[in-house]
């Protein structure tokens, strides 16, 4: 019998930095086109939710705006399908080879990303612990549907469950410390260049350029962490599996 492998926080982290190294180009290039300007479009469309005292007043604000939120993730889950391309595949990619290769993978992705969802928000109902810890189960269940050429969400999950056994703290852990981690450098942007912008005389009201500027700023924030957080399911993937390549373009 053999021994479970453990997941290291620190040498995933370590293995995120070498990608973020390796392929930063690459990896800018997908992520200005798949994140930061559907995140933009996102942001200049949605109007402020003033009232959040319930979901319903939520939901009724953002109702018209569904089909668009719906585009705009389907684009975003394209974007991380291309990174995990860039970096899984063997050799080197072209940008181009790996959105081929993400937009012919997304139907099957989406179905497995929604399963996936689905089992995770039921376990969130279950007094949220039971959420939290499916998610961190299922962490790597997208690298790992399209290095392997899974289509079936329920062989991808349990692939998922298979590969992350034992390691369910650690892997916690690990996406704890760095989403606090970007949290926190959102939170000093937004304050530190809001500041700036209102010092600058620049109008802050919705519509405004301050206001503008500073969505901008955090649409840049926001696509660099969540190139991050789609780097460390490979960093993840990687340590459990001694994975270095796979196979998507065979």
């Amino acid at each position: 019998m053999t021994d479970t492998k453990r997941f290291s926080p620190s040498a995933g982290w370590d293995e995120v930095r070498q990608l973020l190294g390796r392929d930063m180009a690459l990896l800018v290039a997908i992520a200005g086109v798949f994140f930061l300007l559907p995140g933009l479009i996102l942001s200049f469309r949605l109007p402020p939710i003033e009232d959040i005292s319930s979901l319903s007043a939520v939901a009724a604000v953002l109702r018209p705006y569904l089909p668009l939120i719906f585009l705009i993730s389907l684009i975003q889950m394209a974007g991380q399908l291309a990174i995990w391309s860039l970096v899984m595949a063997t050799g080197r990619l072209t940008v181009g080879e790996a959105i081929k290769a993400a937009l012919l993978f997304l139907p099957f992705y989406f179905l497995i990303n929604l399963t996936g969802n689905v089992i995770i928000g039921l376990g969130l109902l279950l007094f949220i612990l039971p959420g939290i810890y499916l998610a961190t189960r299922l962490a790597p269940i997208g690298v790992i549907a399209i290095s392997e050429n899974i289509r079936n969400p329920l062989v991808a999950i349990r692939r998922s469950f298979t590969v992350t056994t034992g390691n369910a703290f650690p892997i916690f852990a690990f996406l704890l410390i760095v989403g606090i981690v970007f949290l926190l450098i959102s939170m000093v942007c937004s304050i530190v260049f809001g500041s700036i912008f209102a010092l600058l005389g620049l109008d802050m009201a919705v519509g405004g350029i301050g206001a503008a500027l500073l969505a901008v700023v955090s649409g840049l924030v926001s696509a660099a962490g969540t190139t991050v957080f789609t780097l460390m399911p490979v960093a993840i993937y990687r340590q459990l599996t001694d994975a270095q390549a796979s196979q998507v373009f065979s």
